[in-house]
């Protein structure tokens, strides 16, 4: 009785703690490409038009990902940057019985509106 206790606190604890880790992986992911989308080209004034510089939106969306000390790729495609990122929850209650990280994945877009 008490390992079957165990488990379900186990389960309702990690899992709500597995659910808060992929929010957080999901802001820091919209965070990071909202951030990289304002890297505006070099010539907007000249030429008068918004265009993204890929290189530039790459390296605000990682410098993000680095500075909130989570993994992912930042991925520039046309005006629309994507960031992935990656996280770990370390368990609480379920390394009691061998489960000690459960991992979790965050997911965003940002497009750079150029009207």
């Amino acid at each position: 009785m008490s390992v079957t206790l165990i488990v379900v606190i186990g389960l309702v604890v990690d899992g709500a703690g597995k659910i808060q880790a992929n929010e957080r992986a999901d802001l820091v992911a919209a965070s990071a490409a909202r951030t990289a989308t304002n890297s505006i080209g070099g010539d907007t004034v000249r030429v008068g038009s918004l265009t993204l510089d890929a290189a530039k939106a790459t390296a605000a969306g990682e410098a993000y990902l680095a500075a909130a000390g989570m993994p992912g790729t930042v991925t520039v495609n046309g005006e629309v940057v994507t960031v992935t990122v990656s996280t770990i929850y370390s368990t609480r209650f379920l390394s009691l019985i061998g489960i000690v990280e459960l991992p979790g994945t965050g997911e965003a877009s940002a497009r750079l509106i150029t009207q």
